[in-house]
């Protein structure tokens, strides 16, 4: 199980971005709903989880909760600002800001990398 204290040996640089590496989603353990995987990922990220809304998975039927852990919270800001104040946010920092994830009804995750 993965724990705060491990969990920079779970990053990875691509260039200048800092991400999750496919080692964390697959040392994820298996969760049994969305609650339970929200709840596990909470604990790791805190107020770093950003919750960004729910979609139907129409290839199963099901609910998919998108989120997105933020890696560097000053970009991300900075573009969130520019998103409500253009309606856009250009340049590579706030894109590699952060990383989404999905967690789906059945507790399944899923990490874009």
């Amino acid at each position: 199980m993965i724990n705060k204290e491990e969990l920079d040996r779970y990053y990875t640089l691509s260039g200048n971005r800092k991400m999750l590496s496919r080692q964390f989603e697959e040392a994820l353990p298996r969760f049994h709903s969305h609650a339970e995987g929200r709840e596990y990922l909470k604990s790791l990220f805190g107020e770093d989880l950003v919750y960004l809304g729910s979609q139907e998975d129409e290839d199963d039927d099901q609910i998919v909760y998108c989120y997105t852990i933020v890696h560097d919270r000053s970009s991300w800001e900075e573009g969130r600002r520019k998103m409500k104040e253009t309606g856009y946010a250009s340049g590579s920092d706030f894109l590699h800001s952060s990383q989404d994830i999905q967690i789906y009804e059945n507790g399944r995750i899923w990490l874009v990398y």
